[in-house]
């Protein structure tokens, strides 16, 4: 796969994940309780893609790939499921997309300190510290994208306690996707998050809730896009870099902002279009380093 096609894959994959931010927000707002929306959530997508994997997981499942696809479901599944969910709570969509945007920052520490495996080279680098210009600025900022509310250190720390997450799972899909079967691997991964999430559920004593017919279809597209992206991203991670893939969290905060802006009426500061700039010239630097790289 050519970095542009996986260009192409991180944009889609981009804004659907906004559309993810703005229903989780959304069922918020209405009243829906964050335990149920993010257990409702994780357990649909478990249950849809058994239909689709359960014959591959039981005939290629040993304790190996259950191992480590149960680790990485814990990072990319069950922690940014259950922090990201609180953070909505403190801080706008627009704005939880955008400290998503330091996912590539920490792939990038994590693979240098840890793995090793994937050369970290200048111009990566240099694509990663443009993004957190813009970032910086936005958070020095201290805005938390609601009107007169919210509570930026604690929603921005919970947001960054996913991305810990998701930047290790960067790194853990890229490794052990080269040699778990597909749907072995990615049933595993989201059957241990369900797992984790039913019993964080009945610990922290939540109950089942009905919901109205928008609130339905709004966890239906929730859980449409993890499935969709989940499957799009893991497609494009096997076939390129880990810290290029991760590149799709600079495209998030493009599509989160606009949409919380257009339908929940979130506040955009000025110094949200700095962030904006700085993140597509961060994407635009990593992309050509990485025809390089492959020419």
């Amino acid at each position: 796969m050519s970095p542009y096609l996986g260009l192409r894959n991180i944009i889609l994959i981009g804004f659907l994940f906004g559309f993810h931010g703005l229903f989780n927000r959304s069922l918020l707002l209405g009243g829906v309780n964050e335990i149920y929306i993010v257990t409702a959530r994780i357990t649909l997508v478990t249950l849809l893609l058994s239909f689709y994997c359960f014959t591959e997981f039981k005939s290629e499942i040993k304790l190996e790939f259950f191992l480590k696809g149960s680790w990485t479901g814990f990072l990319a599944i069950f922690i940014p499921g259950w922090t990201f969910i609180y953070a909505l709570k403190n801080i706008s969509a627009g704005l939880q997309s955008i400290f998503i945007s330091t996912i590539p920052m920490f792939t990038i520490f994590w693979v240098y300190f840890f793995y090793k495996e994937e050369k970290i080279t200048r111009t990566k680098i240099v694509s990663v510290l443009v993004g957190l210009l813009g970032l910086a600025a936005l958070f020095t900022s201290g805005a938390t994208g609601l009107s007169n509310d919210g509570n930026l250190i604690l929603g921005g720390t919970l947001a960054l306690i996913g991305v810990q997450g998701l930047a290790i799972a960067n790194i853990t899909n890229k490794k052990d996707s080269q040699y778990i079967p597909a749907k072995t691997y990615l049933l595993t991964q989201w059957l241990f998050g369900s797992i984790l999430s039913i019993i964080l559920f009945f610990i922290l004593g939540g109950k089942f809730q009905i919901l109205s017919l928008m609130e339905v279809y709004q966890l239906l597209g929730l859980v449409f896009i993890d499935i969709f992206n989940y499957s799009l991203f893991f497609y494009t991670i096997k076939r390129l870099s880990a810290t290029f893939t991760s590149l799709v969290d600079y495209v998030v905060p493009l599509f989160g902002i606009s949409l919380g802006y257009i339908f929940l009426d979130e506040v955009v500061n000025n110094i949200f279009y700095f962030t904006l700039i700085m993140i597509f010239a961060s994407l635009y630097i990593a992309v050509k380093g990485e025809s390089k790289g492959l020419a």
